[in-house]
């Protein structure tokens, strides 16, 4: 295999560093041109990974691989940036969110070496580079919230790095491949049974640092929404690649961790649409209507075998979509009605509104068709139980999204005092990009059938049964 094919690696990292030393050099009022030239390295990236990411090989002596796996989770990263550069740019008027761009950049990059690694070590390099760059990316709008979201991540990644060592311990070698070859059903014992505990713990307080914001920051407004959509979109990716693909090297083991990642589903599920169905603000029922589709992603998992993976992927690319993009749209002003922004930006309500349903796995949007193909696996797989608590969770997610829709379309609109003579009063605001991630939603659902076939090779990829 050529070494053409990291490229889109080297366009995302070099795209960091150019950001990054473009704002330092640039004055404050030369600055607005970056987020520009940001989406355009970003489209580009992902159009040289499905260009490059195509072909099918190892680079390094084994130690770099790129199958079909590394391109749909890549493609899906690039994306969910492009959608989150976008919808920041057009959506939000505060002034630090362009500035985290270059670490936006990095989280990225963190998934794609998560994406192609074939030991444990790059799995522990690309998640722990990603997580580091997306807290960097809230702490840079709130340094309270940047602390308080290290400590925990930090706490993750210590889980998990002890996990991964027990293991390295166990098998001797850090390969997935070694890993799936010389752990078998009679090798479980307390010990790996408590590393596997250990490991997925660590992914886990990633995949929930997005309410974590809400949870540390009264009402989330300290965190920028490039920041939050860092959190609950970008890094909640990463954390799921790894998962998937530390999973397939675990497969021989599955009594190790079958049962506690399905307990794990059940509560994200659960207690997702449960703290959705009751938060105060749309960006913190978008956060736990994300929580809320990880147990998808997770239940999706939990069956391990090549179909149910495809359906976790087929969750996980429309949860990146929506999720990236949800924040910086439900973001309104202390104080003020969330059915002014129906009145000032139609486009951006509209897009909110489509968002929200397909977190919540409304039907007929893109979030519905992944839970639904992950509901027939966990029906096939024997785990009616599980899917019972799913379509609990499920409903209380579109109660939750219902609501926020119900502010939007329903509430009425404080009346505007007059412009003084001479003033105009302020237009409406007709943006595009706010509508593309919901286009995009909506493609991905009409796109659904070629797309899940991709997710299947992509499973395919991690040697299921």
């Amino acid at each position: 295999m050529r070494a053409t094919a990291l490229v889109p690696e080297v366009v995302v990292l070099g795209a960091a560093l150019a950001l990054l030393l473009a704002g330092r050099k640039l004055p404050a009022r030369d600055r607005n041109w970056l987020a520009g030239a940001a989406l355009v390295a970003a489209a580009a990236a992902l159009a040289l990974e499905l260009w490059l990411g195509a072909a099918v090989g190892t680079l390094f002596d084994g130690g770099w691989q790129q199958d079909r796996f590394a391109l749909f989770a890549k493609a899906a990263l690039l994306l969910a940036l492009i959608v989150l550069i976008a919808t920041t740019m057009s959506s939000t008027t505060e002034p630090e969110a362009r500035d985290p761009l270059p670490a936006v950049f990095v989280v990225v990059f963190g998934g794609m070496v998560a994406a192609s690694a074939t030991s444990l070590l790059g799995l522990w390099a690309g998640l722990e580079v990603a997580a580091l760059a997306a807290v960097a990316v809230s702490g840079l709008s709130s340094r309270e919230a940047g602390v308080r979201l290290l400590v925990l991540s930090a706490v993750g990644g210590a889980l998990f790095a002890v996990g991964l060592a027990v293991l390295f311990a166990t098998t001797g070698d850090a390969s997935l491949a070694a890993l799936r070859t010389a752990l078998g059903p009679t090798s479980v014992n307390l010990a790996l049974a408590l590393a596997v505990l250990l490991t997925l713990t660590g992914i886990a307080i990633r995949l929930g640092l997005a309410p974590f914001q809400w949870l540390s920051v009264e009402g989330g407004l300290s965190v920028s929404a490039i920041g939050a959509g860092t959190l609950g979109g970008l890094l909640v990716g990463v954390a799921a690649i790894v998962a998937a693909k530390l999973l397939g090297g675990l497969g021989t083991v599955i009594v190790a961790w079958a049962p506690w990642l399905a307990v794990l589903s059940a509560t994200a599920m659960l207690l997702g649409g449960l703290r959705a169905a009751t938060a105060a603000s749309p960006r913190a029922v978008a956060a736990w209507l994300v929580v809320a589709q990880v147990g998808w992603v997770a239940a999706g998992l939990a069956a391990h075998d090549r179909r149910g993976s495809a359906a976790a992927l087929l969750v996980l690319g429309a949860l990146l979509l929506a999720a990236s993009a949800a924040p910086a749209l439900a973001r309104v002003d202390v104080g003020t009605p969330l059915a002014t922004l129906r009145r000032a930006q139609p486009l951006r309500a509209l897009g909110l509104a489509l968002l929200m349903l397909s977190l919540a796995g409304a039907p007929p949007l893109a979030g519905f068709i992944g839970q639904f193909a992950v509901a027939a696996e966990l029906v096939r797989s024997n785990l009616t139980w599980l899917l019972t608590v799913g379509l609990l969770g499920s409903l209380l997610s579109v109660v939750a999204a219902v609501r926020v829709i119900r502010l939007l379309y329903l509430e009425s609109v404080p009346d505007q005092p007059r412009p003084a003579r001479g003033v105009r009063s302020p237009a409406q605001t007709w943006s595009a990009e706010a509508l593309t991630p919901a286009v995009l939603v909506l493609l991905y659902s009409l796109l659904a059938n070629p797309i899940s076939g991709l997710a299947l090779q992509g499973a395919a990829a991690l040697k299921l049964p």
